[in-house]
């Protein structure tokens, strides 16, 4: 039984157990007044938890257990007392008083109805059944403690998840209602101002700049509120074609250059590997992830910063996918190593607030926060993985920040159950820090 002590003299504790109860009603009654006066147990509560009921079988449970030698009643008592204490609120230092409290209540009477030897022998008795007894009682308001627990951390992230839902919900509507309008916005702009550009005045080919490159601006943010949506309902197709990389990287290059009058960086493009030739992508998916991780290099490297780019083909064995290697290395400011574990999480910045209206290649420039997120999930959707190192954050010292990220080499079409929905589900296999140069 969960409170039997060890006591090999039987019949000793079955006359000890017939005298506590017929001395029931002294004891008892003296116990509780103890209670009270500790303010542990309040009788004129409006609905007490632990009843005068709940004290009395809890008593005569323990005298039944040393006068028969069975403690299933006594584990019940305890169980249950403990179990109305804790809804109530009690602490478990209040809970193990009432035993304490009892045990003391039974000392007395048996030091004050015995002589002093077999005073002894009682009190070795209740003093190991009682051990055992507040060890089990402790037990079972863990186990109790640890259930509630465990019942509001379920329903915290049940909280949490459908918060995540409704949120998720919310960008895939309003991003879908504003694309449409944005969509029509940037096409009138861009059609004024190449109709209306080479005759309007400086005032006016500068509102017409302005309102095109904000719509475009807001079109882009749209577009990484769609593609996270996609990405949280794991429904982010890729429109697999023949890409040839560096050639992305160019146009990605060429795209930016014609943005930066206003920073004075020096970029760097490697030699590139002469056996990589064109393998199945999305191009357009590849070009926003290079667009998104080349313009952050640019946000947080202050000017006369160098942006090195670099491809590695990487060896494999002959039965798994060749991966290729883009490594963007800046001279900025480099991350703290607190916010490194927390770069892909969705809205994350460090960025001032005050910064977002600037541009997005302004050093330290705001963003939305989505576009990382969308970069992880494209670049898992390829099956391929993204690592981001920096040695931490300092703008005096300049430590930077290399972006690596791993695509796989498919030169064939990749199959109906090839391309997931996600790509993870097929190339999980081919993943491994040993296959990328990391540990």
């Amino acid at each position: 039984m969960t409170t039997t002590p060890l006591r090999p003299d039987v019949a000793h504790r079955a006359t000890l157990g017939r005298w506590l109860r017929v001395q029931q009603a002294a004891i008892s009654a003296a116990w509780i007044a103890s209670m009270q006066a500790r303010r542990v147990y309040v009788e004129d509560q409006a609905a007490p938890a632990i009843t005068t009921d709940a004290f009395e079988q809890l008593y005569l449970s323990l005298a039944g257990a040393l006068e028969t030698g069975r403690y299933a009643a006594l584990d019940d008592s305890i169980s249950s007392l403990t179990r109305l204490g804790h809804e109530q609120g009690y602490p478990l230092n209040d809970l193990l008083l009432i035993l304490h409290a009892l045990k003391n209540e039974i000392w007395q009477a048996v030091t004050a109805a015995f002589s002093a030897d077999e005073a002894l022998s009682y009190l070795r008795s209740i003093d190991a059944l009682f051990q055992t007894a507040f060890t089990y009682q402790a037990r079972v308001y863990t186990e109790l403690a640890q259930r509630e627990l465990s019942g509001e951390l379920t329903r915290a992230r049940q909280r949490l998840e459908h918060l995540d839902q409704t949120k998720s919900r919310f960008i895939n509507i309003a991003a879908h209602e504003l694309k449409t309008p944005l969509t029509l916005i940037q096409g009138y702009s861009d059609m004024l101002l190449r109709e209306l550009g080479g005759s309007a005045s400086d005032q006016v080919y500068q509102a017409l700049q302005g309102l095109s490159a904000g719509a475009r601006r807001l079109l882009n943010t749209v577009n990484d509120m769609i593609a996270v949506s996609l990405i949280d309902a794991q429904s982010l197709q890729l429109n697999y074609q023949l890409v040839s990389l560096p050639h992305i990287v160019q146009i990605v290059l060429n795209d930016l250059r014609a943005n930066l009058d206003e920073r004075v960086l020096y970029f760097k493009v490697k030699a590139l590997p002469p056996d990589l030739r064109s393998f199945y992508a999305d191009p357009q998916r590849l070009y926003q992830v290079l667009d998104y991780v080349i313009s952050n290099a640019v946000k947080y490297t202050p000017d006369g910063g160098t942006i090195t780019i670099s491809l590695h083909l990487l060896d494999a064995p002959e039965d798994a996918d060749r991966f290729v290697e883009i490594r963007v290395a800046d001279t900025g400011i480099g991350i703290a190593a607190e916010d490194l574990p927390r770069i892909f999480e969705k809205f994350y910045s460090k960025t001032d607030i005050a910064r977002h209206s600037s541009s997005r290649v302004k050093f330290k420039g705001g963003g939305s926060g989505l576009g990382l997120s969308v970069v992880k999930g494209i670049v898992e959707a390829h099956g391929g993985k993204i690592i981001i190192e920096s040695p931490g954050h300092d703008e005096v010292k300049l430590p930077g920040t290399t972006v690596r990220i791993f695509l796989p080499v498919r030169y064939d079409l990749p199959r109906d159950d090839v391309v997931h929905r996600l790509g993870l589900a097929s190339t999980s296999a081919e993943l491994s820090p040993r296959q990328f140069g990391t540990t």
